[in-house]
């Protein structure tokens, strides 16, 4: 019994689209990851921007994850809401969802579910496939889905107005008014059910007998009827039958009745080159379309005149005739999978290649009439900060402004901008966007006119501008991995003369990108601060650092606190006025640090910064004792142990105070926490207390015509004083309250969205688990947002978002977030150490809380990210505060539990917006593998770059068929196998392969030397590398092994890196490329070609001791002591054993299905031996070896046990022990166990851990799992069940998937659930005490990883 975990989610943008998705007056960016569907909005960043020289980024507005692989996005407008654009999402195999936006919730919702996969499997007999979405882009009308030769197409109602375009004549004035009557009731059609009608699917070839094979189908621009294209097949064609075949694809565009499912020709055009396979629509004013091949272009215009344009000399090979080609063969371009982008407004279309070229493709107009396409070249000058490597699509956003998913690289946000417009007009719309908050409706409408009235003036200018592309902004992309290894990223054993917090702690160093854009990702389970010095203390338990001129410690078994100067080594300051003698609950600043505010259990004392006492406060405290005290500005809050709470308002000019009177309605309620803050929460309701009598009243009437709600006028931030009380009821009320206060409701459940109503003096009995709250801005330089963050006894973290739904301001809970504790005390060991708050106004640029405790923690909102949990170290922080000095600016002190202090600062080589911290090196070259080499800590990566191919055979003759004239020239790879050293992640030394050469694999493994008499050897670790030479198909792939040995040597001066080197230790050549390699007790093991054979290290070389013949290549061999697992691409997996006395290598047992395995591994537990294999579909299959089952035959087979699909291809696998964790003393202890869990990576960016389960945890969770799939809302209607056992997965026989893997992705979700639907389900799973153990298992689950 297995879970699966994804713990880094996706990252490359498969697809995207700008639309007003949220408000009809600007675009947003909504981009598809895989399973993760994420919005954003271009925000000008005033900072850095000039009139003439604006400033964009992106801020994440959602997060979503899906149950299922996002295949495509599209806008839809619907008569249902003319304002705002709905999307279609459609999701693997063939499916879509139809989404809008709520604003009042701040989420999506499902508007329907179009689900086709049964209706295609019932009408053809292929095999179920991605399936591709087109939308009518004119109308509207109607979404087609096609799977091959089949389509599914969904007619959506058009609005009257569209209708009255089309048939004006027709339609009566008194008709229209009633139509118009019926459609505006509620914003829906009173006639209708909804805007949609009901689907048909129909085969292309019912639309027109002649089409055989459809390549492509598109919904054309500008037609007065729904207008479809398609290019279609007549026979099989490929460069190998040209001279047979030339020639065979058509094109034709029909018109589309959807009433009567029948199409009408408009125009045919026979005989296009076999590789067109694109077809391209052109928006106004160009219309028509564009025909793409790897060699030529083609424009066909909305009448059927065709223009062809030939880009390279291969043109002439694969059309019959070249004459009525246009001649830019000397351009030699190559256009497999390029890029695509009409420019808004202009003549020439912008065409990105696979290289990142940029190229335009320029019309020329005779009024609407095209007289001339040809392309031009983009100098590179004006396009040289975008860097791309096979860009996808491209979203059009407002401002000019491009955002392109890059699929091997960052996908940047791009501006272009016109170089020779007037200055006057930039300037104009840099002053707009500056004042557009501040707006009416009138003025917008005024600004509208004035553009029309301009648009003609500008058009002339546009016509002949060179365009500037302008880098904005970009999203990181951690895509396509190809490989992975487990290494250190700090081996210093001690860091200030203390112990080194991240001492031998494993990373993952996985590759990114591809060709220039390619580099090596360092991704850590922790954050790893730089430390500039530390301190030692005999006894503290908290510490202050005030002004960066002292630090206060308060040592609470002794009852003392002491003052240290910081300026003058941490001297000890001996103050008369100083409370010393007492612990020390908090210390504040006033005034910029001129003045200091001391709070103990029985006294509040005001000191100069020389800690001479200026005022005391003891006088409102008598006979009480002290808890907590918080300090905003000039306001100081204190909570006594009475479950009072006092406010006092400090005036350090006059040193003296004011005690401010909370609401008399408070005065009986027990309050354990509180803020103070500065916010917009009570903005709304101060001013219009009716917006909570008569709730959503305003709301609903603003949406009977689907009109959004209006953005907040409420002005700037109030003071605001927030309460938690006894029964765990969050509290409001201003500074100037006039006996007003209001509550959020349903805090102690939970909720997923906290609304504001008046205060109930109505209480429960007290129960608070409520330990403390912080209302305040988290984000980064650029970008801070409003959240609340609850922090309870069990350690838990809860996050709200602020947001404005139209009316008020509300909270919205946080989804995806870490789980740091458990209710219930159900997770004891993580609350040894108490967790406190402490907030960070500026952390090297970041606004962030910390979280004290046994595992501390750094809760950071990066602009391009939800708010991400981060462990801090793996030492426990008792205390923390902020700290600047010459050497560190805005950084930290945290104390830890052996009385250590380490000063040190938040790195920025990292980016913190995924789930761990990310380190990116750029290396230059694509990577195909990489390792570990522990013995001299330095890692060996393969890269390899492209050469042109010469094409020569092993005589070194021409091959025949080569045709050396024609351009572009094909390519060949040539590898290099390259040392870095992580002291400053520098290339250190390099081996360069022969031309065609690559390194397919890199392993740095353990190997037992000696000569074959002795009876022990010697344990040596080395790198060893297999090649393949890889040319064309005609000439057999040889390979070699290599075996390097890292030696020290004498680093260069100034270069301490550079200290070590390669030294060859055995090279030999093989008939078949090397295809994988691995370590066997201690030997080594090579698959060369369709032989396995092992291979013994001696002194004087290297002797092939055993060996086993295979059917086809292997594509992947693990070892686990003597055993070893080999996968290849047709057969599956096999498990062999080896045997040293004598050497022979015994099958023990075969898989018997046919899967292509990419890759695999060993997961165990308690001496149960599985395989987790992946297959190039996606699906994980978890193989067991069990000779006492009866169905394997006496282990003869490999019986299947499970089945699991998930979104992306796994491109590499490594076990690593399963770490069992307890903590004693307050100390983390790690203590491997007999078991094995596996790290897998994907091309998408995403890593994902498939770890063992215990009996008994495993049948709670998958209850729990059963009930959430069944009982719980899932985004898009998707279906939890059918994503990771339905589509490919085909039950093979009775025992598969009967224990399914566990997808803890959802089990996750019961931890952000209201605390009644938890006990709901909990119920359902078992009775007694079900609760804590549900906790304890996420917990662990959530900690399967915790000892890297």
């Amino acid at each position: 019994m297995d879970a699966y975990h994804e713990f880094i989610e996706p990252s490359r943008v498969n697809n995207c689209v700008g639309c007003n998705f949220i408000s009809p007056q600007s675009k947003h960016l909504i981009v598809a990851k895989g399973n993760l569907l994420q919005i954003f909005e271009p925000v000008l960043i005033k900072q850095q921007s000039t009139p003439t020289k604006p400033k964009y980024k992106l801020q994440i507005i959602g997060q979503f994850k899906l149950n299922g692989l996002i295949t495509d996005l599209h806008p839809l407008r619907t008569v249902e809401n003319p304002h705002l654009d709905y999307l279609i999402v459609s999701t693997k195999y063939a499916k879509f969802s139809i989404i809008k936006w709520n604003h009042h919730l701040h989420t999506i919702s499902t508007v329907s579910l179009h689900y086709y996969e049964h209706a295609i499997r019932n009408s053809t007999f292929e095999k179920l496939g991605i399936s591709e979405l087109i939308v009518e882009p004119t109308f509207n009308s109607c979404s087609c889905l096609r799977f091959k030769n089949l389509l599914c197409f969904l007619p959506f109602a058009v609005s009257d107005e569209e209708e009255e375009e089309d048939d004006e004549e027709d339609m009566d004035l008194d008709n229209k008014k009633e139509k118009k009557e019926k459609l505006d009731i509620n914003g829906k059609p009173a006639d209708a059910v909804s805007f949609y009608d009901s689907s048909f699917i129909i085969d292309a070839q019912t639309l027109d007998s002649s089409i055989e094979t459809v390549v492509d189908i598109q919904f054309m621009h500008n037609y007065r009827e729904p207008t479809i294209a398609i290019l279609s097949s007549k026979s099989n064609v490929w460069a190998g039958n040209l001279l047979k075949v030339k020639d065979n694809v058509s094109f034709q565009v029909m018109t589309l009745d959807l009433v009567s499912k029948s199409t009408v020709s408009v125009f045919k055009i026979d005989n296009l080159p076999y590789e067109i396979d694109r077809i391209i629509p052109l928006p106004s004013p160009l219309n028509g379309c564009l025909l793409l091949g790897c060699n030529e272009i083609f424009h066909v215009d909305n009448g059927g005149i065709i223009k062809r344009i030939a880009v390279n000399s291969f043109t002439s090979l694969v059309t019959a005739s070249t004459k009525s080609y246009q001649d830019q063969t000397d351009l030699s371009l190559s256009l497999e999978d390029c890029c695509i982008i009409p420019i808004p407004g202009d003549h020439r279309v912008l065409m990105v290649l696979t290289t990142g070229q940029f190229f335009y493709i320029n019309f020329e107009l005779d009024g609407k009439a095209i007289k001339k396409v040809h392309i031009d070249t983009v100098d590179q000058a004006l396009y040289s900060q975008i860097k791309l490597c096979y860009p996808g699509e491209v979203a059009v956003l407002d401002h000019n402004l491009l955002f392109f998913a890059n699929e091997n690289g960052n996908s940047p946000l791009v501006q272009f901008r016109y170089t020779d417009v007037d200055q006057k007009r930039i300037t104009q719309e840099a002053a707009k966007e500056e004042k557009k908050e501040e707006k009416d409706d009138e003025e917008d409408e005024d600004d509208l006119y004035m553009d029309e009235e301009n648009e003609e003036e500008q058009k002339q200018i546009i016509s002949n501008s060179p365009i500037e592309f302008i880098h904005h902004d970009e999203l990181i992309n951690n895509g396509p991995i190809s490989s992975f290894t487990l290494g250190t990223y700090s081996r210093e054993k001690f860091k200030s003369n203390l112990p080194n917090p991240n001492y031998n702690e494993v990373c993952l160093v996985a590759n990114a990108g591809t060709h220039e854009l390619a580099k090596l990702n360092i991704i850590t389970p922790t954050i790893q601060p730089n430390i500039s010095f530390s301190l030692t203390f005999s006894q503290v338990n908290r510490m202050w650092n005030l002004n960066q001129k002292y630090l206060i410690t308060s040592d609470d078994i002794n009852s003392k606190s002491e003052i240290f100067q910081i300026e003058k080594s941490f001297a000890r300051l001996n103050s008369k006025d100083f409370i010393n003698d007492e612990l020390t609950i908090n210390m504040h600043e006033l005034n910029n640090g001129k003045f200091i505010l001391q709070v103990t259990p029985k006294q509040i004392v005001l000191y100069n910064n020389n800690f001479k006492k200026r005022l005391t406060l003891n006088d409102e405290i008598k006979d009480d004792e002290i808890l907590s005290s918080i300090l905003r500005d000039e306001f100081m809050m204190i909570f006594l142990a009475s479950g009072d709470v006092m406010i006092f308002s400090i005036n350090t000019y006059n040193e003296t105070y004011t005690k401010i009177e909370i609401p008399k309605m408070l005065s009986d309620t027990i309050i354990t926490t509180g803020y103070i803050t500065n916010s917009h929460l009570l903005s709304a309701v101060s001013k219009d207390v009716n917006l909570l009598i008569n709730r959503g009243t305003k709301r609903r009437h603003g949406s009977i015509g689907g009109a959004p709600p209006a953005k907040p006028t409420t002005g700037p931030k109030s003071k605001m004083f927030v309460l938690v009380t006894g029964d765990n009821r969050i509290v409001a009320f201003n500074r100037f309250h006039n006996q007003r206060c209001f509550q959020l409701n349903h805090v102690d459940k939970f909720t997923d969205n906290l609304t504001l109503a008046f205060f109930d003096p109505n209480q429960n009995a007290p129960d608070p688990f409520i330990k403390q709250i912080i209302l305040n801005e988290l984000g980064d330089r650029t970008h801070k947002e409003e959240y609340l963050t609850i922090l309870t006894i069990g350690g838990e973290v809860i996050m709200y978002k602020l947001y404005f739904d139209g009316e008020n301001y509300i909270f919205k809970k946080e989804k995806d977030l870490r789980i740091t504790g458990a209710p219930e005390n159900a997770y004891p060991l993580g609350t040894t150490i108490e967790r406190r708050l402490v907030y960070f106004p500026n952390l090297n640029g970041y606004t962030s809380i910390f979280v004290t405790g046994i595992i501390p923690y750094l809760i950071m909102k990066p602009m391009h990210s939800i708010p991400r949990i981060f462990q801090f170290s793996k030492i426990p922080a008792l205390s923390i505060s902020a700290f600047s000095d010459s050497k560190i600016k805005n950084g930290l002190i945290f104390l830890d539990n052996s009385k250590n202090a380490r000063i040190c600062e938040l790195s920025l080589d990292f980016t913190y917006e995924f789930n761990w911290p990310m380190r990116q090196i750029h290396i230059g070259d694509s990577i195909k593998s990489i390792t570990y080499h522990e013995t001299s800590n330095t890692y060996v990566v393969s890269t390899f770059r492209e050469i042109p191919y010469d094409g020569l055979d092993e005589d070194g003759k021409l091959i025949v068929g080569t045709l050396p004239d024609k351009t572009p020239r094909p390519v060949a790879y040539k590898g290099s196998i390259k040392m870095i050293s992580p002291l400053n992640w520098t290339v250190i030394d390099t081996i360069e392969l022969d031309d065609t050469e690559v390194a397919m694999n890199v392993q740095s493994m353990m190997l037992d030397v000696g000569s074959s008499m002795k009876k022990f050897k010697n344990k040596k670790e080395f790198i060893v590398i297999g090649s393949g030479k890889y040319r064309n198909e005609d000439l057999v792939a040889n390979g070699s092994f290599k075996i390097f040995e890292i030696v020290d040597i004498v680093p260069e001066p100034g270069k301490p890196e550079t200290n070590h080197k390669f030294k060859e230790v055995f090279q030999e050549d093989t008939r078949g490329a090397v295809t994988s390699i691995c370590g066997l007790s201690g030997r080594l093991l090579i698959a060369q070609g369709q032989k396995v054979i092992v291979r013994d290290v001696q002194d004087d070389g290297v002797v092939p001791v055993a060996f086993l013949d295979t059917a086809v290549y292997v594509s992947e061999s693990k070892s686990l002591g003597n055993l070893l697992m080999l996968g290849d691409p047709l057969k599956s997996c096999w498990l062999v054993g080896f045997d040293a006395e004598p050497f022979r290598m015994i099958m023990l047992g075969k898989d018997l299905h046919h899967l292509n395995v990419s890759c695999g591994d060993f997961i165990t537990k308690d001496e149960d031996i599985y395989m987790l294999i992946a297959d190039n579909n996606n699906i994980l299959h978890l193989i067991q070896y069990d000779p006492d089952d009866p169905q394997s035959l006496n282990g003869q087979r490999l019986i299947s046990k499970s089945a699991f699909e998930i979104e992306s291809t796994v491109s590499c696998m490594r076990k690593l022990p399963k770490i069992e964790s307890s903590f004693e003393k307050s100390e983390i202890k790690f203590s491997p166990i007999d078991e094995f869990q596996i790290i897998g990576s994907t091309s998408d960016g995403s890593f994902f851990n498939v770890f063992p389960v215990d009996e008994s945890s495993y049948r709670r969770m998958y209850i729990l799992q059963q009930q959430l799939t069944d009982k719980e809302y899932h985004y898009c209607g998707l279906n939890p069940r059918l994503n990771r056992f339905g589509g490919a997965i085909e039950l093979r026989d009775n025992e598969t998937n009967t224990k399914p893997i566990l997808d803890f992705g959802l089990i996750k979700r019961y931890a952000q659930l209201n605390e009644d639907r938890k006990r709901n389900l909990a119920s359902k799973v078992s009775a007694k005490d079900i609760y804590v153990n549900i906790w304890q298992d996420i917990i662990e689950f959530e900690h399967s990883l915790q000892g890297l």
